[in-house]
Order: structure tokens, then sequence, then C-alpha cells
């Protein structure tokens, strides 16, 4: 469950995604501190300056990518010239996890301007990950999202339902039990 838990790379991503500002980022980061530690990643749970410092490093790092990204083959040359173990797929991601999706929802119903709810339908959820069908196995990778997170989903009247059993068409409120 520990990949579950939030890090400064996801905080990035989704203060990224919020379009925030940096006050109001800052502002979000000490209202999770309060509220949301049981949902940090081990090594922020006690360190608040980590915390802040290492979001703002993937803010930094993600809002000039190209960048940065173009500076990574001389970085290899330079580890293989003092004999270092250097793994580019540790450094390079453009994919971002289901998880990263309940992460943020989980924020922007919290924090956000969601109203208190998130309203999709599961095919739209599916299409942006890239999932083309509902496999038994992503069915259980975002039922346990939604319990660790503490998301309920509920249909149109506020029928509570499963995932495994909605049509994707149906139209999903998100929200915080």
């Amino acid at each position: 469950m520990q990949e579950l838990c939030y890090s400064a790379l996801d905080f990035a991503a989704i203060f990224s995604g919020m379009g925030l500002g940096s006050r109001a980022e800052s502002e979000l980061l000490d209202q999770i501190w309060e509220c949301e530690r049981a949902f940090l990643a081990p090594e922020y749970r006690y360190d608040r300056r980590r915390l802040i410092l290492d979001t703002m490093y993937w803010t930094h790092y993600l809002a000039d990518k190209p960048a940065l990204d173009s500076e990574f083959p001389a970085i290899a040359k330079d580890f293989e010239h003092i004999s270092g173990e250097f793994r580019c797929e540790a450094y390079f991601s453009d994919e971002y996890d289901l998880d990263l999706f309940f992460k943020s929802a989980r924020l922007r119903i919290l924090y956000g301007t969601s109203n208190g709810y998130i309203r999709l339908k599961l095919r739209t959820l599916l299409k942006v990950y890239g999932y083309k069908r509902r496999s038994s196995q992503l069915v259980e990778r975002m039922k346990c999202c939604m319990a660790f997170y503490h998301i309920d989903a509920t249909l149109r009247g506020g029928v509570f339902c499963r995932i495994d059993d909605i049509g994707l068409d149906e139209m999903l409120t998100l929200r915080i039990v």
C-alpha cells in the first residue's frame, strides 16, 4: 500500500493539473500537511521541510521538463566515465498511473473547487489512462485505490454502485466518505 501514499512528484503533477499559483500551492501543501499526513509517503510524514522542497523541485522539473531532459545524455556519459550505475528509466516517466487519478480526485474533492464531488463516466476514465476495456485486474486496482482514499462511487440519485457492476457509459459521482 505504500505506493498509494502521496509523493512529492504526485503533488507536483496534481498541482500542475490544477493550474495553481505558487501561493495557492503552498497553502494547499500546508492544509495537506495538517489534515492528510496519514496519506503521505513515510519519508514526508514527519519532515515538512523535505515535503515542501521536494514538491518544489518536481514542480520546477515538470514545468521545464524538455530542457532538463535534454541534459540527460551528458549526465549518462559522465556516469560511464566514473563507472557509476545510471538507470535512465528511473528518471524518465511520461506515464501517470491510474493511482494518480485517485490521489488527485481526493485532493480535488477535499481542497479543490469540485463542490465535494467529481462526476465522470467510467469510459472516460479508462480512455484517459489508455485502457480500452475493463479487466478484472484493473477493476481490483481501482477498488483498492478507492478503499485506500475513502472514495465512494454513486450513480444518479445517490445510488451506491460497484465499479465492476456498472456500464461504461453510466455517470459516476465520486465522494469522500
